[in-house]
């Protein structure tokens, strides 16, 4: 008898965290699974172009994002919500950038980032994120395999 309520109360356990799960993921809106299937590569950052041969760019998966900052590889926290996203305190490799110039766009790049409040998905592959500063505009890319951990 009590190995059969233990086993009533774990089914009902799992059934509840199945559909607190399915909760969160509905309540992420249907576009931010745009963001996740593709990789964005920044094309202009507060109204400028991006400085090349840096690339900057971004990428969403497990409530993180990630990318290359133009010199630095960086990484942090995201809260997605239909049309709207917070990125927290981002870390990033502190490597050194020779040209001042990219130094200085990598700069404006995560401290835009940090301060995101909205985006939107456009036509052909279009990403925009309105934050405090600006908009950073973004094309995505198939997304990259990256080795287990990174």
């Amino acid at each position: 008898m009590a190995r059969r309520t233990l086993t009533a109360a774990m089914a009902m356990l799992s059934i509840c965290i199945g559909l607190a799960g399915c909760e969160s993921a509905v309540s992420d809106g249907d576009q931010s699974e745009g963001l996740t299937r593709l990789d964005w590569v920044a094309e202009t950052i507060i109204g400028q172009a991006v400085i090349q041969p840096g690339r900057v760019t971004l990428a969403f998966a497990e409530g993180r994002v990630s990318g290359r900052g133009g010199c630095n590889i960086y990484s942090g926290p995201v809260e997605i919500r239909a049309g709207t996203l917070a990125v927290g305190a981002l870390i990033s490799t502190k490597m050194a950038c020779m040209d001042a110039g990219l130094a200085q766009q990598e700069r404006v790049y995560l401290d835009a980032l940090q301060s995101a409040q909205r985006y939107s998905l456009g036509g052909g592959g279009k990403l925009t994120i309105t934050t405090a500063a600006g908009a950073l505009v973004y094309h995505g890319e198939p997304k990259q395999q990256r080795p287990e951990g990174s």
